[in-house]
């Protein structure tokens, strides 16, 4: 029970830095080389290599968020995540290609835990980051 108690305090620090990270990349009011390094600094952290995520092909990043065939939640939701984030401060830089790449892995990867996705209970904001990040295609 400790150890489970530890990892759910990890995912919530992740997710708290994640989300001020957010914040920043969308008030613009950061310096791009700083969110660029703090972003692979925290994929880092959660075990991920921002630059192997962005290469990676969306069926690869599937096999890798459920190697037993299951979606792991917490590790996908994660995945998507830095996607997203690394997707949104490619538009914010006007590099629309490698921001609509990052994007479209964020998608499928949301998709997968979002209700009605891959898993039969999903995270509420997964299916909020797919909308938005819809709108963001869209928009092209």
């Amino acid at each position: 029970m400790p150890q489970r108690d530890y990892i759910l305090r990890m995912i919530e620090q992740l997710g708290a830095a994640l989300a001020e990270l957010r914040r920043r990349i969308l008030g613009r009011k950061t310096n791009p080389a700083d969110i660029h390094q703090e972003l692979s600094a925290l994929a880092g952290r959660s075990g991920f290599d921002l630059d192997v995520l962005r290469a990676l092909s969306g069926e690869t990043l599937h096999m890798l968020v459920s190697p037993t065939g299951e979606v792991e939640p917490a590790r996908c939701w994660l995945m998507a995540e830095l996607l997203y984030l690394d997707g949104l401060q490619a538009l914010a830089r006007e590099h629309h290609e490698a921001g609509c790449a990052s994007l479209e892995k964020a998608r499928l990867l949301f998709g997968l835990v979002e209700p009605g996705g891959g898993m039969l209970v999903g995270f509420p904001e997964a299916a909020e980051r797919v909308c938005e990040i819809d709108g963001l295609l869209e928009g092209r």
